[in-house]
This record gives C-alpha cells, sequence and structure tokens, in this order.
C-alpha cells in the first residue's frame, strides 16, 4: 500500500539540487518522516507488528514508536489485530487509499449508490468512516419525504450507534470483539437500545450472517435503520454505509427489504473499490 519509491541518492539523503550543482538539505518534519516510514514499514509486513519489532526495524526508540501508534491507532489509521498490541494499517487509511491515480475518491465512489438508495427507499441515506471512537459522516444524500433525517457532513455518532455499530464490530476479529464488550459498558441510547452483552453479540451475529445491521429504534427513539459494511482491496472495513428514516415510515418487513438494498449497494462499491464480490 505505501510502494517503495525509486529516486535520486541525493533524495533518500534529504537533499535537493539548488539547480547549480549544489545541493541543500530538504525541508522535513521529522514526526511526519517517522510517521511515514512506520506505516509503510506496516505496509510491507506479510504479518501484524508490535511496539518492539516496529522500534528494531525503524531504529527508533520504543517510546517513540508506541507515541506513534496509539496516535495513529486512535485516528483509525491503524487497527489492532485480535485485541493485542500487533498492528494493521486501518480502515481510515484505507478510505483515504481508495483515492490515487485516476481514481475517483470515496465520496465520488460511493454517491451514485447514495441516490440510489434514497430514491428506492425514500428516506436518507449516508456514507461514514469509522475512527477514533466513533464515525464520521462523509456524505448524505435525502430522500423525498419533508421531515427526512439528516445531518451536516463531518459531524460523527458513536461507534455503537444502532445498526452502524453492528457493522463495524461485525468487522472485527471474534477475540477483539469480545475484548471490547467485555470492557465497554453498551450505552442505553434509547429504551430499545442493547444493553446487555450476549444480546449484543448474537445482533452482531445476525449482521454477519444477513450481511447487514438493522436497527429497530435503539440508537434515537422513533428512528430506524439499516447498515452495511463497505470494504477495501485487503477486505478491510473501508466505511459503513446506511439509511435511516422515521419509525413512521419504516416497519419491520420494509426495514428487512431496505437491509437488502443497502447490502447490495454497499458490495457494488466495495467492487469498484477492488473487491471481488
Amino acid at each position: 500500500m505505501f510502494p517503495r519509491q525509486n529516486g535520486h541518492p541525493g533524495d533518500a539523503e534529504g537533499v535537493t539540487s539548488a539547480g547549480n550543482g549544489e545541493t541543500v538539505p530538504a525541508p522535513r518534519v521529522p514526526a511526519v518522516l517517522k510517521a511515514f516510514k512506520l506505516l509503510e514499514t506496516i505496509s510491507l509486513s506479510d504479518k501484524p507488528l508490535g511496539v518492539s519489532e516496529l522500534s528494531r526495524q525503524l531504529q527508533m526508540g520504543k517510546s517513540t514508536v508506541h507515541g506513534l501508534v496509539t496516535t495513529l491507532e486512535a485516528l483509525g489509521v491503524l487497527e489492532a489485530v485480535n485485541g493485542s498490541k500487533r498492528y494493521l494499517l486501518g480502515p481510515r487509511l484505507s478510505a483515504l487509499c481508495a483515492r490515487g491515480g485516476n481514481q475517483a475518491d470515496l465520496r465520488q465512489v460511493a454517491r451514485p449508490a447514495l441516490e440510489r438508495l434514497a430514491a428506492a427507499t425514500e428516506q436518507t441515506s449516508f456514507l461514514g468512516v469509522p475512527a477514533d471512537g466513533h464515525v464520521t459522516i462523509l456524505d448524505i444524500v435525502h430522500g423525498r419525504p419533508t421531515l427526512s433525517i439528516s445531518a451536516p457532513v463531518g459531524s460523527s455518532i458513536p461507534l455503537l450507534a444502532g445498526a452502524v455499530g453492528k457493522v463495524v464490530l461485525a468487522s472485527w476479529d471474534p477475540i477483539r470483539r469480545r475484548s471490547f464488550l467485555k470492557e465497554t459498558n453498551l450505552p442505553a441510547f434509547t429504551p430499545a437500545a442493547i444493553v446487555n452483552t450476549t444480546d449484543y453479540e448474537q445482533a452482531v451475529a445476525e449482521t454477519i450472517s444477513r450481511g447487514a445491521a438493522i436497527d429497530l429504534d435503539e440508537y434515537v427513539d422513533g428512528i430506524r435503520a439499516a447498515a452495511a459494511p463497505v470494504t477495501g482491496p485487503q477486505h478491510q472495513l473501508v466505511a459503513v454505509l446506511w439509511v435511516a428514516g422515521f419509525a413512521r415510515h419504516i416497519d419491520e418487513q420494509r426495514l428487512e427489504v431496505i437491509a437488502a438494498e443497502v447490502k447490495r449497494e454497499a458490495a457494488e462499491i466495495s467492487g469498484r473499490l477492488g473487491v471481488n464480490t
């Protein structure tokens, strides 16, 4: 994902040509350089790497590596595997890397699917990226109802918000998921919210089986939603696609139909990002 670049020997040493045969130091921000080298090392590894391994390979102090890793993990750029302290590239980076060359960015790739969902369901469709304990909304398309659900692009919802949260946790390794649920008090957003760990694990299992998640007034009272995962070339979660609307417009049977539509459109986006579905 971070291929090594061929360049001039001077570039590798942090120098550039002044145009008169002389060389001058290339401007650098040390922290940025270290973070890039760390990401490059992880991307080129055939296995997840821990702080000690990264410190040895990068010849950096463990405290420096730990600081970089924890910051990048909080941003969603790195992701811990199996609840351990060994890391792979995370979903936020996958979303950024979906942009490059002649490829459109994730929003442009997903926009037609959002528009089709909004038209087909007459509800509001959303695209969001999980990172740092929340999901940031990248794009939104409104359906037909006058009083449709809305949220500003760039705003965030909690990581465990309704159907979206189930999709995020369904993408995790079972060990990481169990560890997280064991250590986390599930939020009681509404009276219908799932706050029992066993029940939540069952809901995640149903999400995996169905390929999509549903929310019956669990995040906001009177609002229902269906969500599905958008995955990148490495089959990592890149984003979440969902549709939300008022309960008066969506009975349970209709919600199941919407879930199937969201699943289909999420798979279409994933395919355009290079995943065989």
